[in-house]
């Protein structure tokens, strides 16, 4: 499911990997490769983009925020956003 172009369906797939905690070297690198999705087309809910979760739910699997590479690269807005995700999803 992590190589579906719906953001929806995308949201469902994230937010189920980090709520039962799935986390294989797979899944972390797809995870890993769906962070950087920033378009206005990767757009889930609000302000929120499929970048953004894919990061929180490679936080809620244990990754360190500084060595999620598509984290590193946010300003201090975006981390901020991504931390306010983290907290609104219903893991």
């Amino acid at each position: 499911m992590l190589d579906e172009k719906n953001p929806i369906i995308l949201y469902h797939a994230l937010t189920h990997i980090g709520k039962e905690g799935l986390r294989t070297e797979g899944i972390i690198k797809k995870l890993s490769e769906l962070s950087s999705k920033r378009e206005p087309q990767d757009k889930m809910i609000g302000h929120y983009k499929v970048g953004d979760l894919a990061i929180a739910t490679m936080i809620k699997l244990g990754e360190k925020e500084d060595e999620i590479t598509g984290f590193k690269i946010l300003d201090e807005f975006e981390k901020k956003m991504v931390f306010r995700l983290f907290e609104e999803v219903v893991w």
